[in-house]
């Protein structure tokens, strides 16, 4: 028979207690690491979602400068007065344009094809088409097209009384001569301008389905 002084079993119990906060406190570490890594890998997976938005909007960029250039190149004559379906180009304002294609409890809008998919049967009142090949800009890896709409009533002549088009007013680099207010009776306001305004949309697609849709106003 062995008997022990209570001394002695107070150790044996305490023994015990240490174990089980010893296993707490690895539970808690190992929590914490894995906590760590996945904070790790949200951070680094956010750095390269914000990497690809950056090279769309890159190329989204370039793809604007590609289409103010193309309706510099064709602003003479009638080029721009008929609609150009292959360019992407529509010689009227299309009414309830939804760029982006979010109003998605809208029937009466209109969608711009960017997937050449036929709007992919989504509910709208119209499908316009975008430039027929898309660029490849960067690497190859951002695909971008472009709509570029003219801000007039109707297609046709400008200079024509049936089509109405939005104009920029008259401006110049010099000193005006003149102090005070702007009176809209003023005949240097009247004057009429044949600049034209045109919307050039772009929407670009880059790695893991990342889009950028950007919009700007030009006129010749």
């Amino acid at each position: 028979m062995t008997i022990r002084s209570p001394r002695l079993a107070a150790r044996i119990a305490q023994r015990g207690v240490s174990l089980v906060f010893s296993l707490i406190t690895l539970v808690a570490l190992s929590l914490a690491a894995v906590a760590l890594i996945r904070s790790v890998d949200t951070g680094a997976t956010i750095l390269g979602n914000l990497s690809f938005k950056q090279d769309t909007l890159l190329a989204a960029d370039e793809a604007t400068r590609q289409a103010i250039a193309w309706l510099d190149n064709n602003k003479t004559g009638t080029v721009l007065h008929a609609s150009i379906q292959a360019q992407g180009y529509s010689a009227q304002s299309v009414a309830r344009l939804d760029a982006t294609g979010t109003r998605t409890s809208d029937n009466t809008r209109a969608l711009i094809d960017w997937d050449m998919n036929n709007c992919a049967g989504q509910t709208a009142a119209s499908c316009v088409k975008p430039l027929a090949t898309a660029l490849s800009v960067g690497n190859g890896a951002v695909q971008a097209r472009w709509f570029i709409m003219r801000v007039c009533s109707a297609a046709g002549d400008p200079t024509l009384n049936t089509v109405a088009c939005s104009r920029p007013i008259t401006a110049t680099t010099a000193p005006t001569a003149e102090k005070g207010e702007m009176n809209y009776t003023d005949p240097k306001l009247q004057q009429i301008v044949l600049s034209q305004y045109f919307r050039v949309i772009v929407r670009a697609r880059g790695g893991r389905n990342t889009t950028s849709v950007t919009e700007t106003l030009v006129h010749f």
